[in-house]
């Protein structure tokens, strides 16, 4: 099996690095090994990494390694040099298997700043960083030829001596063959000819059609002139060309495989190679869109297959080592009822030789109280057993420092027929068949001999019993502790494929219940951009009127309409185009959701301010300003009506959607797609229905309070109708409609006609407008006020304004010394100018100040009016007209997409231009995901998703999010823990069952279970962390239990890092 790179694998490499890698900047140096680099190339949308291992490959890769904790000197040394440097060139030093990277200045690549990296790739192999002059600065090992040092920090990188790839010549290659040995094969002869590597000489060998393994020296013809020479040298001006084309283009990339011994076996990985040599043809290969794809999948896989087998070895020795504790175990116990049956079996022996016994205990003890010496005692029962004495006969052993003696017993005769012994005592006599030596006490009778052996086989049992007792938790701890060794001691280092992010993961998103694609920009250029790329005629667009709303959208998946009209049409008293799409086919629930999306995203999250948001038709939001104004990035002007939604309640929600690995999973949720079309069909039906009726009746429509919505329940599998009329009651949604429809009534006579018909005021006009009233005019107006307004406006503004307050104020910039003569002449330039004309061009100036809110623009006019009296806050119908009056004089763009606009809209066609729209098909990855995923399914992986908890109803694993103070980090943290301990509970307790098919639903459940904790503890916490939102609080059902075992397992972590 090929193990590194040929010569011919880094020229094709370096051609493919020449289009791919020059250009983008290099973000990330990382250590994977000792001898192994990952670098991060990137640009905006694109990124690319490049594994380089030393001495033996390099290639972009597509697959995720873990990476070292702590960087090396010398990657720290490459970071300090190279970080966000960019790639201006890649090289091969002529035909060698060396790489140049050159990250060069503005000034040239000879100038003062530039760098690069040598790769070598032959022999051990290095990694070299130089300078400009190519003197080394750091280097990845010192190289010593012949006790010298040839690289080292301080010496000049040697760039000539490079072998180049050249045309070969008749005369040279027969001049070469000559020098062949007996036993050399054609194949080991031209593999070091030249400079063609070995997988292009066999290439050459076999378009000749020769044999490898020809012998040379006897085998072939090596006259210049024969056809052998002859075919080898037209054979090698086609792998000239090939090497040639290898520098040039960048060609696709093979690998190819052993051969199956049988259709079960996977495949084996033999080769991979540039080109689609010869000797590829006649085995199992694949083909890949470049080499570097090729190179990659070669090497990962085999990554991967190395640390799989270290950790099976790993394990085995684990279970090596618990089957030897437990066969330990068992040996115990077995010892201990071998010495409890022995025992028994001695007592039984005494019993049934008690006569003997006695006679034997009454000799000892006489010899021993007549003062006999123990040597001549022995001498004695030695004399006495050569005289055949049946008593010295059966004694073995005197131990009278004790005061025993051992005998030998037997059987007596009628032993083996008795028939009255029950089978276990007779499988324990059998076991102690023939003499058993019994020790005896010479100072105590045999029967009480006998009762002391009883008693040992009693406290034999006992410690048998307490043995056997605590079996089970011994072996049980053992096993817990050689884990926890394992756990200590594993190879947590993987090799997994790089999950391409979807195209909306860049942005807030979140599917709604009704299967809706919702957008939000997570800062203002992705505002810009989603906006412009992504919101098409038929979308809705979302907002609320609060500091650093979101701005969302809401993607309509349906491709056509019937002739409608919509409300906002019917406000400005003008049709939509015939077939066009509106955003009123959206379910009601979408827009709700929505509008919770773009106040959860505001400063309303952290104040805890309940506030409404509101809807738009695509067509309604513009780029483009009136003349003199200017919009800046992420801001947009709005035309026409908005749709007020009810006011939302702060809960998100945080859930995991999974990845549908093939078109068979996919096709066990068609019906949920089919359910979700059909409500977008009802919903088609239904405002096609409301707009023919409006068509007949001839007065327009001045009156929105008849509107009804449809809303899609999520929990139900069928839909139901119901509409927002109790809402609209009690939040005054009618009344804040009016006023924007009769205010932009006004605005749009403008608008459309393109001159102003009102008389515009003079600027000392303004300012007698703004002069102070009588003081009962003013209580009136109060009164007005404050009978509008509800009991939960009055709280909520109460609270928006507590929060103001709460915020600190910016410090007024105190005017510099030698400034006093400009602003003189400033107030002489722009004398004629009024303080709203001043403001409005000091705002388009990007002028630092403080910019009033709505909110605070109105009360400060009202307290103007009146200084002495306080004043109430104002209702969002009041701030609304007032807005409304100021907009039909004074239009003024809004930063965060709310005011509205005074020109044609046609502009805006044009400024979407400028950013390619993305095709309606990238909607149908929707149908891949899956927020519940079914026994049968095949799962690829895991994707977060934070959402409104609304929208998250059908979700498997999910948790609900309200504000708090944890942070992001935190938080992901322990969404996981409690969607993983989700997981556990979801496995069935017992896979056993008596009905098969009850038995392999338990098994499918099980293993979708695993699954799903595999794909969980796959999710890489920085996708999660750009999904959450900060300072929340995370609840879950069972939340306090999930915490103590997250604990516990800590805990126990903790002891046994302790311990080893």
């Amino acid at each position: 099996m090929k193990q590194r790179f040929s010569a011919l694998d880094v020229r094709a490499i370096v051609t493919a690095f020449q289009q791919r890698l020059v250009g983008l900047r290099l973000q990330g140096i990382y250590d994977v090994n000792a001898k192994t680099f990952l670098l991060k190339f990137t640009k905006p949308d694109c990124k690319e990494l490049v594994i380089i291992e030393s001495g033996i490959r390099i290639h972009t890769t597509d697959f995720t390694r873990d990476k070292s904790i702590t960087p090396s000197s010398f990657c720290m040394k490459l970071r300090k040099h190279l970080k966000a440097r960019r790639l201006t060139g890649v090289r091969q030093l002529g035909m060698d298997r060396v790489i140049d990277f050159e990250f060069a200045v503005a000034a040239g690549a000879h100038a003062e700043g530039t760098y690069h990296i040598m790769c070598e790739f032959y022999a051990s192999g290095n990694v070299i960083l130089t300078d400009y002059q190519y003197n080394i600065l750091a280097l990845l090992r010192v190289v010593h030829i012949e006790d010298e040092k040839a690289f080292a920090v301080g010496m000049k990188y040697e760039l000539e001596g490079s072998r180049s790839i050249e045309p070969v010549d008749r005369v040279q290659l027969v001049e070469y063959l000559k020098k062949a040995a007996p036993k050399d094969t054609l194949k080991r002869m031209l593999a070091m000819f030249g400079t063609y590597g070995p997988a292009l000489s066999e290439h050459v060998i076999l378009r000749a059609g020769l044999t490898p393994s020809l012998k040379v020296a006897s085998a072939l013809d090596i006259d210049p002139q024969s056809p052998q020479i002859s075919a080898l040298v037209e054979a090698y001006r086609d792998a000239f060309d090939i090497a040639e084309k290898l520098g040039r283009e960048v060609c696709p990339g093979y690998i190819a495989f052993l051969p199956k011994k049988s259709d079960d076996d996977d495949d084996v990985f033999d080769d991979f190679g540039p080109w689609m040599f010869d000797q590829y043809c006649n085995k199992p290969h694949q083909e890949f869109a470049s080499f570097s794809d090729a190179a990659d999948v070669f090497f990962s896989n085999i990554e991967a297959q190395k640390l799989k087998s270290k950790a099976h070895q790993q394990e085995a020795a684990a279970e090596r080592k618990l089957e030897a504790i437990k066969q330990e175990h068992e040996g115990r116990v077995a010892a201990l009822e071998l010495a409890h049956r022995k025992t028994e079996e001695q007592a039984r022996r005494i019993e049934m030789n008690l006569e003997f016994v006695d006679q034997a205990i009454m000799i000892m003890r006489q010899a021993v109280a007549a003062g006999m010496d123990w040597k001549e005692l022995e001498e004695l029962v030695r004399d006495q057993k050569e005289q055949d004495n049946p008593i010295a006969e059966r004694i073995v052993k005197l131990n009278l420092s004790i005061n025993q003696i051992t005998l030998e017993l037997d059987d007596p005769a009628d032993w083996d027929s008795d028939e009255d012994e029950d089978s276990e005592d007779g499988e324990s006599h059998g076991e102690f068949s023939g003499p058993l030596t019994v020790d005896v006490d010479i100072f105590q009778t045999a029967f009480a001999n006998a009762q002391r052996y009883y008693s040992s086989r009693r406290q034999a049992g006992v410690k048998h019993a307490k043995t056997l007792a605590v079996s089970s938790q011994a072996l049980q701890s053992a096993e817990q502790k050689i884990k926890a060794d394992l756990k200590a001691i594993k190879i947590t280092a993987t090799v997994s494929q790089t999950r391409k992010p979807f195209w909306f993961e860049k942005f807030a998103w979140f599917l709604s219940s009704d299967g809706y694609l919702v957008l939000a920009g997570h800062d203002m250029q992705q505002n810009e951009l989603l906006v412009k790329r992504h919101l098409r005629p038929g979308d809705a667009y979302v907002h609320a009127d609060i500091h650093g709303a979101a701005s969302v959208i809401i993607k309509n998946k349906l491709a056509a309409a019937p002739e409608s009209t919509s409300v906002t049409d019917k406000a400005l008293g003008e049709k939509a185009p015939r077939g066009e799409l509106t955003a009123e086919t959206i379910p009601p629930s979408t827009l709700f959701q929505a509008g919770i999306m773009s106040v959860c995203q505001s400063r309303a999250w952290d104040a805890k301010i309940l506030t409404p948001a509101w809807w738009v038709e695509a067509r309604q939001v513009s780029k483009t300003a009136p003349t003199g104004e200017y919009l800046s990035t992420g801001s947009f002007m709005i035309r026409g009506k908005k749709h007020f939604l009810p006011p939302t309640q702060l809960v998100y929600g945080f859930g995991l959607l999974f990845r549908l690995a093939d078109d068979e999973s996919i096709a066990r949720h068609t019906a949920a797609r089919q359910q979700r079309r059909a409500i977008m069909e009802e919903n088609l039906k239904s405002v096609g229905a409301k707009d023919t009726a409006d068509s007949t009746q001839a007065a327009p429509m001045t009156d929105d309070k008849d509107d009804s919505f449809t809303i899609i329940d999520a929990e139900k599998p069928e839909p139901t109708a119901m509409d927002f009329n109790a809402a609209r009651i009690k939040y005054n949604l009618d009344a804040i409609e009016n006023a924007t429809e009769d205010a932009f009534k006004d605005a749009d006579t403008r608008t459309d006609a393109g001159v102003d018909t009102k008389r515009r005021l003079t600027a000392k006009e303004r300012r007698d407008q703004r002069k102070p009233k009588s003081e009962a005019i003013e209580q009136e107006k109060q009164s007005e006020h404050v009978g509008k307004l509800s009991k939960k406006e009055q709280r909520r503004l109460g609270e928006e304004a507590k929060y103001e307050k709460q915020q600190p104020k910016e410090k007024q910039q105190q005017q510099k010394r030698g400034k006093k003569g400009k602003m003189k002449k400033m107030k002489e330039k722009y004398a004629e100018q009024d303080d709203e004309d001043r403001d409005l061009r000091m705002e388009l100036l990007g002028a630092a100040g403080k910019k009033e809110t709505r909110e605070e623009a109105v009360q400060a006019d009202l307290s103007q009016k009146a200084p002495n009296v306080e004043q109430p806050p104002p209702s969002i119908v009041d701030q609304i007209k007032a807005l409304a009056a100021k907009n039909s004089t004074d239009p003024e763009p809004s930063a965060g997409a709310s005011e509205d606009v005074t020109e044609e809209t046609e502009k805006r066609a044009n400024d979407e231009d400028e950013v390619p729209e993305l095709p309606m098909e990238h909607l149908n990855v929707l149908d891949m995901l899956t927020a519940s995923p079914l026994p049968d399914d095949n799962l690829s992986f895991a994707i977060p998703v934070c959402a409104p908890y609304t929208s998250l109803s059908s979700y498997k694993y999910r948790v609900k999010l309200v504000p708090g103070t944890m942070k992001k980090g935190k938080a992901c943290k322990m969404a996981l823990t409690v969607m993983l301990a989700a997981a556990d509970s979801n496995k069935p307790r017992s896979v056993h069952s008596q009905d098969a098919n009850e038995a392999e639903r338990l098994e499918l459940e099980t293993i979708l279970a695993n699954r799903e904790k595999t794909l969980m503890k796959a999710v890489p916490e920085t996708e999660m962390i750009a999904q959450m939102l900060g300072k929340v609080k995370v609840t879950a059902p069972n939340m306090e239990s999930i915490k103590q075992k997250s604990k516990a397992a800590a805990k126990s972590r903790a002891k046994s890092k302790a311990k080893n």
